[in-house]
């Protein structure tokens, strides 16, 4: 089985006001989006099922994972859950992905993220996943049964690790 971790593309900041929660993302976060989604659709073992945080820069970039791995709407879950989420909420989340789904998408936020990239494999990934970055593990074992260091590491990508061909 597979999971991909995908932290979101990167947000505005050019409305001081705004609340975090309701921060777009900036122009760098729409041009990466359509590449990302383009090289997510070119990898092999694509997501089933995409659980994302309801922030919004985290709903506008699971829209571009939903198109790339061709996703109907009764496969993406929103929840609330996943903003602000440490490591282990993050994994409370995924463990609560159906059985029946053998390849699983979640786009959320730091350190969170980066936090379970590390703790998810037997090694650490990254001192830091950048926005739009990919982590991608494999595990073997039912989801409700998900602990760090059960699953193996397939690979890393980012914006600025892809090729522009994509």
């Amino acid at each position: 089985m597979k999971i991909w971790l995908i932290r979101h593309a990167k947000s505005s900041w050019s409305e001081p006001g705004l609340r975090d929660f309701d921060r777009p993302l900036n122009r760098r976060g729409e041009r990466d989006g359509p590449r990302m989604a383009a090289w997510l659709a070119a990898q092999t073992d694509p997501a089933t099922w995409l659980w994302t945080s309801t922030a919004a820069r985290a709903l506008a970039t699971a829209r571009f994972v939903q198109k790339a791995f061709a996703l109907d709407d009764d496969a993406v879950c929103a929840t609330d859950e996943l903003y602000e989420a440490d490591a282990e909420q993050i994994l409370d989340v995924l463990r609560r992905t159906p059985a029946t789904i053998r390849s699983v998408a979640l786009v959320a936020h730091n350190p969170g993220l980066t936090w379970l990239a590390n703790s998810l494999g037997r090694k650490s990934v990254t001192d830091n996943l950048p926005t739009f970055g990919v982590v991608r593990f494999d595990y073997r074992g039912p989801w409700h049964d998900l602990n760090a260091g059960g699953a193996e590491l397939d690979f890393l990508a980012a914006p600025k690790l892809i090729s522009d061909d994509v």
